[in-house]
């Protein structure tokens, strides 16, 4: 993490999305996500950290072999940017896409979180759009 600006909250909070991610589950989801945060993902609905929780449940069970690496990270007050590079099995083919997170944080916790990344990935090839 080579950014001077981070704090010791953002240090604490990458590190623990790194190990959300070494072993991502739904149930984890509340180690960094208030449960009353507003979650802002592409191509969903905003979502509070509560539903975010089982949404995240049933999307690493649909997206066979899920794995998310974070790149790098940025800090900006209460802001922390995660960079990071996803690779799953979808619609029977392994695709890699890269995003960025953006968390507010407060008293350790994401309450607002911003998942940016090109929907088109989760597309069926030749439809147009993200399947719901």
């Amino acid at each position: 993490m080579p950014d001077t600006n981070l704090t010791p909250e953002h240090i604490d909070f990458y590190e623990r999305f790194e190990s959300f991610w070494a072993a991502p589950s739904g149930e984890r989801v509340a180690e960094l996500i208030a449960p009353d945060a507003k979650i802002h993902f592409t191509g969903a609905e905003i979502m509070t950290g509560a539903a975010y929780a089982t949404w995240m449940a049933e999307t690493l069970s649909s997206m066979e072999n899920m794995t998310v690496t974070p790149l790098d990270c940025a800090g900006n007050g209460d802001m922390l940017y995660i960079a990071w590079e996803a690779s799953a099995d979808i619609y029977g083919s392994r695709r890699t896409y890269r995003g960025v997170d953006r968390f507010r944080l407060e008293n350790g916790k994401a309450v607002e979180e911003h998942v940016i990344f090109d929907s088109a990935v989760l597309t069926p090839e030749g439809a147009v759009g993200v399947e719901e």
